[in-house]
């Protein structure tokens, strides 16, 4: 029995019912084959072994193999078949026609004369129409007995030696495989074994079959069998799986989608008008609505900070982004989502999200990885937004093949990063919110209104939903005050704290884009206090991401310890920097990017309004004793 017998994909009809009277073969293992039951659907498990011996007693027959049509109907058949069928028809219906049911050169001859030159055709032969008539008769006076049947003609047995069909075989073992080797290595494999029995085997000459015969045969296997071997198991999976994830909402905000993507376009300063490059965008989608949330476009590489600004503009109302950016569309989302869907990123698995989900009271779920359709609504919006916005904005990005020898995007980007982020907020409040959804019939605004009809979004409060996004940590809380980014921050309130509580853990927040001050949580009056550098001068308004260029640059002068005047050097210098990179462009025929300059001066980032400014405020304490003969510095017990 051939090992190969057995192949996925294969339907096979059982003569005795059993185990059914037609399945497909779904997968095939060492010792047991699955099958479908074409009527019910359901899956049978087979001994390889028991489908052999009822192979091999008659009991099973493959209906790729049969020569007989199945259950293929008159209109199944090719055009050429069908006018053949229709020509053979005209012979039996005259000769029924005429009580001719015995066909004879004498009987039918004049009436098939008569019925070609009707045609204007030669004349079949009497006993080609003997022939068609009994296949007639034998189908129960029905047209299938007249169908062509040169679809069936031609060997059933392979004409090559099966010693060449082996060799073929082991060599396709190596086209199968995640290199993914070329059919033409494969080839030349199979023409060097030839060789080699050829030489061993003087008396046995084996033929080289051309390349289309090897082609051919190495891909016989099944299509799920090749991408599997070439492609991968996860490969195969994410194309099988439905594009739909299966789930369903029944109102806004039960369920929203977050992710980030860089986007295929080049756009300019809006001062300098020289290149920046690529923004990265992140968007929250609502599922239910198809609406989007909020989204944050800038320089800023995916991370929590990023994710926090975009949830930001997601949760609140957008009356004021919109007059921001100088657009008039309607965009009536916002609030916090039940459940907020996310993948696999760093910037999701931290501590600091961790963190948000308990104070906002969201539900974080993470998808499984490379299931690409369980964020199905965001991963579309990506791809409606490269074809319906991008496609023929000037800077483009383009990729190898799809454009011009010499087309550069970065050469023809002419719009500034300010009027594609209102032409963007435009599209989205304009054009893509008033969409008709596949299936639905409403469009997203449509769909969100109705849902906020019946189920109202309470405003959320800037100033409290801001600290909640801010990242997250604990610090360790000396007499000198607290040490965050190789800064200090202090001040009177913080050392009514340590007065309080002496030294000790404390949780911090602050925010990446701003690093002259930091949040202090005062855990016995359940409040946060805004403490400032005592570098206020150099820190204030600084990102951490370029206070970390500042002190690489500072650290190039080859000192082991920074003080104050090197950091304000290093950022003057690393300014003078930027403004020579933008003027250096301007010059150049050819312009090169600069998305970290752009990055640094926080492009697309924008202001967080923070309400808590107690830094002036003094703590009432009562102590007993006194301060006499002792020596407190800056400090104070007053």
């Amino acid at each position: 029995m051939s090992i190969d017998l057995w192949e996925e994909g294969v339907i096979v009809e059982f003569s005795g019912a059993k185990p059914c009277h037609r399945a497909i073969i779904r997968s095939v293992g060492k010792s047991e084959v699955i099958l479908a039951d074409l009527s019910t659907g359901a899956s049978i498990s087979v001994g390889r072994k028991d489908l052999d011996d009822i192979y091999k007693s008659g009991g099973a027959r493959f209906l790729a193999e049969s020569r007989d049509f199945g259950e293929l109907k008159f209109t199944d058949l090719t055009e050429k078949e069908q006018k053949e069928t229709n020509r053979k028809y005209k012979y039996i219906k005259k000769l029924t026609e005429r009580g001719v049911t015995k066909i004879t050169e004498k009987s039918s001859g004049q009436i098939i004369l008569e019925v070609a030159s009707e045609l204007s055709e030669k004349p079949p032969h009497w006993q080609s129409v003997r022939s068609w008539y009994k296949n007639f008769v034998e189908s129960g006076s029905k047209m299938r007995g007249l169908y062509p049947r040169h679809r069936f003609k031609g060997d059933r047995e392979p004409k090559i030696d099966q010693k060449v069909l082996q060799i073929i075989k082991e060599a396709a073992k190596r086209y199968f495989n995640k290199s993914q080797p070329s059919m033409a290595s494969v080839y030349r494999n199979v023409e060097d074994k030839i060789i080699e029995h050829n030489l061993d085997h003087p008396g046995e000459q084996l033929k080289v079959p051309n390349y289309l015969t090897v082609q051919s045969r190495v891909l016989e296997t099944s299509y799920q069998s090749k991408q599997k071997a070439r492609q991968g198991i996860r490969t195969l999976q994410a194309e099988l799986a439905s594009s739909e994830s299966g789930i369903e909402t029944t109102r806004v905000l039960e369920r929203v989608e977050i992710d980030h993507t860089l986007l295929d376009i080049h756009v300019l300063h809006d001062d300098h008008k020289t290149l920046l490059g690529r923004p990265n965008i992140t968007v929250l989608i609502d599922h239910y609505s198809h609406m989007v949330l909020g989204f944050q476009l800038s320089f800023e590489k995916p991370s929590f900070a990023s994710v926090c600004i975009a949830c930001i503009n997601a949760f609140l109302p957008k009356d004021a982004f919109m007059e921001a950016v100088s657009s008039d569309g309607a965009w009536p989302a916002h609030g916090i989502p039940t459940t907020l869907v996310t993948d696999n990123g760093n910037e999701f698995w931290g501590r600091n999200f961790s963190a948000v989900a308990d104070e906002i009271g969201s539900l974080f779920q993470y998808c499984p990885i490379r299931k690409g359709n369980y964020k199905s609504r965001v991963e579309r919006f990506f791809g409606i937004v490269n074809s319906m916005v991008l496609d023929d904005l000037p800077g483009v990005v383009r990729k190898a093949g799809k454009c011009g020898d010499t087309y550069d995007g970065r050469q023809e980007a002419t719009i500034t990063f300010s009027e594609f982020k209102r032409y963007l907020v435009d599209w989205i409040t304009k054009v893509y919110h008033h969409i008709p959804v596949e299936g639905l019939g409403m469009t997203p605004y449509e769909l969100w209104t109705e849902s906020e009809r019946d189920f109202p979004v309470p405003v959320e409060d800037e100033m409290e939903i801001t600290p909640i996004l801010m990242a997250t940590e604990t610090r360790e809380l000396s007499k000198g005050g607290v040490r965050k980014f190789v800064l200090d921050y202090n001040s009177n309130l913080l050392r009514d704290l340590y007065r309080r509580d002496g030294p000790g853990t404390v949780t911090i927040k602050y925010n990446p884009f701003d690093i002259g001050y930091i949040l202090v949580l005062d855990s016995v009056n359940k409040v946060y206090l805004k403490i400032e550098s005592e570098n206020l001068e150099y820190a204030s308004g600084l990102s951490a991401y370029e206070h970390g260029k500042v002190r690489e640059t500072a650290k190039a002068t080859g000192k082991s310890k920074l003080d104050n005047l090197d950091l304000q050097k290093a950022r003057v210098k690393l300014s003078r920097e930027r403004e020579e990179f933008h003027a250096r462009n301007a010059r150049r025929k050819t312009q090169v990017t600069t998305s970290k300059a752009a990055r640094s001066e926080k492009i697309g980032v924008s202001d967080i309004k923070l309400v808590v400014d107690n830094s002036k405020q003094v703590m009432q304490m009562e102590f007993e004793g006194s301060d006499d003969d002792l020596d407190l510095g800056d400090w104070s017990v007053d």
